[in-house]
């Protein structure tokens, strides 16, 4: 689409190398076998949740991870299947506006959310204790820390035995 002050950057599809070297990366494999060719399976996985995938079916799509549609470079490439490419990929539409303040149409904006793992639940500090009378009922809350336990170390009983009879054999 040409816009009034110039052209807009197109989305340049990944070359098949950079695919096939993402596919095989993205199952576990070394894409390279020994004489260095370039080595295919036909099954990979998803980098996000780990789907099964297979060639040609479909499901799957070849992402940017930078969302820089003109960086095609191979660390760039990301294969995630279509559920999970939809999930970080927030899709706005903005009016265009012509000369007069009509609309003359619409441009897609396609932005990344990104694909970083969440993070890990911190344990809690702190839990709520239930305040009892004499009788058992419950009258009230309170909320204590949680203590962390004491690790001990165990002693063995054989070095107290060398260190009594070094004493002994020293007096005698």
């Amino acid at each position: 689409m040409s816009l009034l002050w110039g052209e807009e950057k197109k989305r340049k599809p990944f070359s098949t190398k950079t695919k096939k070297i993402e596919w095989m990366l993205a199952s576990n494999r070394n894409p390279y076998d020994k004489s260095g060719r370039l080595r295919f399976v036909k099954t990979s996985r998803c980098r996000e949740c780990k789907r099964p995938l297979t060639w040609g079916d479909r499901t799957y799509d070849f992402d940017h991870k930078d969302n820089n549609p003109a960086n095609n470079s191979q660390p760039n490439c990301y294969l995630v299947c279509k559920v999970c490419h939809g999930k970080h990929t927030v899709v706005k539409k903005r009016k265009i506006k012509g000369f007069f303040g009509q609309t003359v149409g619409h441009k897609t904006i396609k932005k990344k959310v990104g694909y970083k793992k969440p993070k890990k639940k911190k344990p809690k500090k702190t839990r709520r204790v239930a305040i009892r009378n004499i009788f058992g009922e419950v009258t009230g809350y309170r909320t204590v820390k949680i203590r962390k336990p004491k690790t001990t170390k165990k002693r063995t009983t054989t070095r107290k035995v060398k260190k009594t009879r070094r004493k002994r054999k020293k007096k005698a």
